[in-house]
């Protein structure tokens, strides 16, 4: 490129004003959201890189590229964003080189983007492949703490995989690279002789193999690009963001399964057939780590029947014992067999709705209510029934306080004083 480097000044030199201009004005668009004085300096850094490529100082376009990516780094800007304006400037000054006919320039210029492109994807894979290993950890040592591992100790051993295989992508060095076939890593193993008695759903143990199939797959195209003289970075950081995404959902699956066993085996309320509370510390603790170690928000929520005093005070405790009596069975039709219920005291109730999102256990919950609402109960010639309150809350590993989540007194309060704005606001809803 430096034998090349000729004539840039010769074509562009007298335009770097208007191309400068026409550039800030049309593409910079993906940054605006950000601090007014931030996005000065980002023009910047354009404005600079735009000089040097009109007056052939390709070096220094360079150096001003690196610095313009870590600024965009801290910034949080994506990567997908920044080759996107890169993308846009270089195709702009290629405009005005057709123009001008300019067929050096332009190869030296297809050139120079190639440089750019390669450079964003370097910087962005150190940058991610350092983030990926200290949130491994953070999700390794989660799942160390909690109360009931069961198969979950085998995506422990998946994180423990990516751990290696980022390692791998970082030194670039393929003897540091973990086991690429997916019938031999220790889930592999797993999944190949317990794994098909405890997974019994066929369909979930299908997607389960596939997903864990795909991540190998994908490991292993990583490794054939490490291994080239010339490794494509772009390609290799698209891939390390799939197996990650992969093994989030390997792990998500995993969690679902072991909630759906803890579910069928854990002792439970003799009258209704929720959980215990003695259990319910652990239960949630188990979840919060889950939840941060997969990247996967979860929903807390209480219930309580409405005017259920007046039940037992006009038809006595036994008609109240029923209505309890049918209200998990009742529940259960509607939530997924991974999801949690447990008797927290007297007619209030504890939902713990593992890998779902406000929006989708709102409807969830308002299945439950409505569901419940039509349940009428023939008890003594009499008809009895009553409605449900709820309290709801999603905990977000993305945006939560895990420390203050941590204490399950802290969610539990939230959710209570969901429940009481449920009833405050004329029962019968979910808050």
């Amino acid at each position: 490129m430096q034998t090349a480097k000729a004539n840039f000044q010769f074509f562009l030199a007298t335009e770097v004003e208007s191309i400068t201009d026409e550039f800030l004005k049309k593409y910079i668009i993906n940054v605006r959201d950000i601090e007014d004085e931030e996005f000065e300096e980002i023009k910047n850094f354009f404005s600079l890189i735009i000089k040097y490529i009109c007056t052939s100082q390709i070096d220094k376009a360079v150096i001003i590229c690196k610095e313009l990516i870590h600024n965009n780094i801290g910034l949080g800007i994506p990567y997908v964003m920044l080759t996107h304006e890169l993308i846009n400037l270089i195709g702009l000054i290629m405009k005005k080189l057709l123009y001008k006919n300019a067929k050096n320039e332009l190869y030296e210029l297809y050139q120079l983007q190639a440089v750019f492109e390669d450079t964003i994807a370097k910087i962005y894979l150190d940058k991610y492949v350092k983030d990926l290993q200290k949130k491994n950890s953070l999700r390794i040592s989660g799942l160390s703490d909690i109360y009931e591992q069961n198969i979950i100790l085998y995506y422990k051993s998946h994180l423990e995989w990516l751990t290696d295989l980022s390692t791998a992508v970082s030194l670039r060095e393929n003897r540091f690279f973990p086991e690429t076939n997916h019938n031999l890593c220790v889930f592999g193993k797993w999944l190949l002789d317990s794994g098909k008695n405890i997974i019994q759903n066929n369909s979930k143990y299908k997607n389960i193999s596939k997903l864990h199939e795909n991540l190998h797959f994908i490991a292993k195209q990583i490794q054939n690009y490490i291994l080239e003289e010339k490794p494509n970075n772009h390609i290799i950081l698209t891939y390390l963001e799939k197996c990650e995404m992969l093994s989030l959902s390997l792990g998500t699956e995993l969690a679902l399964i072991d909630n759906t066993l803890i579910n069928s085996q854990a002792s439970k309320d003799p009258l209704t057939g929720a959980l215990n509370r003695q259990r319910l510390n652990k239960l949630y603790t188990n979840q919060l780590e889950i939840s941060f170690a997969t990247s996967e928000p979860f929903v807390l929520a209480m219930c309580d029947f409405d005017f259920f005093k007046k039940i037992n005070d006009n038809y006595g405790h036994i008609a109240g014992d029923k209505m309890l009596e049918n209200f998990v069975p009742l529940v259960k039709q509607t939530l997924r067999t991974s999801d949690m219920i447990i008797r927290y005291g007297g007619e209030e109730f504890i939902f713990i709705l593992p890998a779902i999102k406000e929006k989708k256990a709102r409807e969830l919950l308002n299945e439950v209510k409505e569901n419940f609402a039509k349940f009428v109960l023939d008890y003594e010639n009499h008809k009895i029934s009553t409605t449900l309150s709820i309290g709801m809350y999603e905990i977000n590993p993305e945006n939560c306080d895990r420390s203050f989540f941590r204490d399950s007194n802290n969610a539990i309060s939230i959710v209570d004083k969901k429940l009481y704005e449920a009833k405050n606001s004329g029962r019968n809803r979910v808050c």
